[in-house]
């Protein structure tokens, strides 16, 4: 067991509030609040995996668990995070969103609105965003949408989908 000792800060948290706690803890921060997340279910886990080892063998910088900063108090830990090229500093947590060429978010039902709600990494010009969810009766299956950051019929920059694929066919084709 873990035991967290959560500083107390007036007007809401920094990441250099939180810096210490244990790194087994998965957490983000979304202006100045402190927002815990629970462990990944196994399907989860292995879509990642997959995910991640699909996109090295294309040759991208993946990481899994990558967190992007906004600043010092709003950040998300993507499930993926692809960088522009190789970091220089590998002891570092958080990471600039202007690094982060493209980031994957795989479903989980604790996170379902933020995991379909992109907008935050658009708002930052992440350039692409995968979105891996499971296909009903199919144990180890799941369904990437891909989107790229454009403009809507709208106008507006945001991700716009580029097609869907299984993750069977994605990786068939790498």
């Amino acid at each position: 067991m873990v035991t967290i000792t959560i500083p107390d800060v007036q007007g809401g948290f920094t990441l250099d509030d939180l810096a210490d706690l244990p790194h087994c803890v998965r957490w983000e921060l979304r202006n100045g609040k402190l927002v815990i997340g629970s462990r990944a279910r196994l399907w989860h886990q292995r879509t990642a995996r997959r995910i991640a080892n699909l996109l090295e063998r294309q040759g991208k910088q993946a990481e899994t668990e990558v967190g992007v900063r906004a600043s010092a108090t709003d950040s998300r830990i993507a499930d993926i995070g692809v960088f522009h090229q190789e970091p220089d500093d590998v002891e570092r947590a958080w990471h600039d969103a202007d690094l982060i060429s493209m980031v994957v978010e795989v479903w989980s039902a604790s996170s379902d609105s933020k995991d379909r709600n992109a907008y935050w990494h658009a708002d930052r010009g992440i350039q692409e965003y995968w979105f891996a969810e499971p296909v009903k009766g199919e144990k180890w299956a799941a369904r990437v949408t891909i989107f790229k950051l454009g403009r809507t019929a709208s106008g507006a920059v945001d991700y716009v989908e580029q097609r869907i694929a299984t993750l069977d066919e994605l990786e068939r084709e790498a």
